[in-house]
């Protein structure tokens, strides 16, 4: 099996050769590298250059759903794994994965778990759910970050492009999807490390339950018409709905003590 690694960047120089070098520490050496950065101003391209496995290109983009689509366009591998600029992979990480899937034959797609730095406090992350019943009302955690999966290309050809509109949950639009037309399974082993440094996109999310809600409703429309109204309730209802509507919901249901 050919792992194909895509990493979409943009001024990621003090992050970059790490996430570089994480792969090529991999004790499995059937991959290929890619990235595709956005036009970086940093350092970043004099580090590109430095390494001579890497296909990479550099140029404008509209933000890291297209890098990503661009890189994907660009791989050849059987398996793809997302590798974001400032992320990076433990040493065994791609044979875990291999081993995973030619041990569960019938599976598309493999979770493991991951590391969280944040700010040099190392935090575990076990619990992610791998059952798109709980994404479709956000419920349990996803995967983080996508240092901790790894699916058969066949799963992106089916879920499609990432939307190049949006920015911040192409994560949880691309899960959604997956956990739903997939054979997902979960591994107990620790695949790498999400750097949280307060500074990346996730970090700076102020109402990720509000971006992610419009993905859980359209997908309730399109692919399950019979659990909209279960999916709307739920998120109405959900602890996390902080919107005026919201509120003022718990409020009228807790009068009627339908909420506790």
């Amino acid at each position: 099996m050919k792992i194909s690694v895509l990493t979409p960047a943009y001024n990621a120089g003090a992050y970059l050769k790490k996430s570089i070098e994480s792969v090529l520490a991999q004790t499995y050496s059937n991959w290929e590298h890619i990235v595709v950065d956005g036009g970086s101003t940093d350092q970043s391209l004099d580090i590109l250059k430095s390494y001579k496995h890497l296909k990479w290109v550099s140029e404008p983009d509209e933000g890291q759903s297209d890098a990503m689509n661009k890189a994907f366009k660009m791989a050849t591998g059987d398996i793809i794994i997302y590798l974001n600029a400032d992320d990076y992979f433990y040493p065994d990480a791609f044979k875990v994965f291999v081993d995973a899937f030619k041990n569960n034959t019938d599976c598309d797609m493999v979770v493991g778990n991951l590391d969280v730095d944040r700010n040099g406090m190392m935090e575990p992350s076990t619990n992610a759910t791998v059952l798109w019943k709980d994404l479709a009302v956000i419920k349990g955690r996803f995967p983080l970050n996508p240092v901790s999966y790894a699916y058969k290309r066949k799963v992106q050809e089916k879920v499609g492009a990432f939307p190049v509109d949006e920015h911040y949950t192409m994560d949880y639009w691309f899960l959604l999807h997956a956990f739903y037309f997939f054979k997902i399974i979960k591994i107990n082993d620790f695949m790498g490390c999400f750097v949280f440094d307060g500074n990346n996109k996730t970090s700076v999310i102020v109402d990720g339950f509000n971006v992610q809600k419009p993905h859980a409703l359209k997908f309730a429309k399109r692919y399950t018409p019979y659990r909209y109204f279960y999916v709307y309730w739920k998120l109405m209802s959900h602890p996390r709905n902080k919107s005026k509507q919201a509120l003022f919901l718990k409020r009228v249901l807790k009068k009627l003590k339908v909420l506790s």
